[in-house]
């Protein structure tokens, strides 16, 4: 009996024992002021006045601060770009030259608390396989609007592709 008291009451102050939630989360979701639609134009393979335009954006990751830093790409930009207040919101840009129709997307922004970056996270769902073999393919520019960034910030932007329906077989 003294055995079994002995381990209610130690189980009782483990169970009393004050967890340690005051830790601080490793990832901080961040507000997107505006979402802009991806601007995408589709391609034949055997357009080389297209290709040679868009091959030097395929990949690029552009953070622009002021009005003066929005690139000239292939796309252009509308007034409602370049009426950014570049004072309060830094604009993130993100190309790509992919193979598949973009049927559904979504963005994601926070802060990595533990490495101190900036994150933003296309993700992008398909309905068709991506084929190398395709002679459609397509060019285009992902952007967000975030409160303004630090000169020296940190960021990362990384594009996820997946099926909209399954897997990939």
């Amino acid at each position: 009996m003294k055995y079994l008291t002995s381990i209610l009451i130690a189980l009782c102050l483990l169970c009393s024992c004050k967890r340690n939630n005051d830790e601080p989360p490793t990832e901080t979701l961040l507000p997107i002021a505006e979402s802009y639609l991806p601007a995408t134009v589709a391609f034949h393979i055997s357009d080389s006045d297209w290709i040679e335009a868009t091959k030097e954006w395929a990949d690029k990751k552009i953070i622009v601060n002021e009005l003066s830093e929005l690139p000239t790409d292939p796309l252009g930009f509308s007034d409602a770009y370049k009426a950014i207040n570049f004072n309060e919101y830094t604009l993130l840009i993100y190309y790509d030259i992919h193979n598949w129709k973009i049927d559904t997307y979504r963005n994601q922004y926070y802060h990595d608390n533990i490495k101190n970056t900036y994150n933003w996270a296309i993700r992008v769902r398909t309905a068709n396989i991506p084929d190398g073999s395709s002679e459609q393919w397509y060019f285009t520019r992902y952007a967000i609007l975030v409160k303004k960034l630090p000169a020296d910030a940190d960021i990362t932007i990384w594009l996820s592709v997946g099926l909209l329906i399954g897997g990939w077989d």
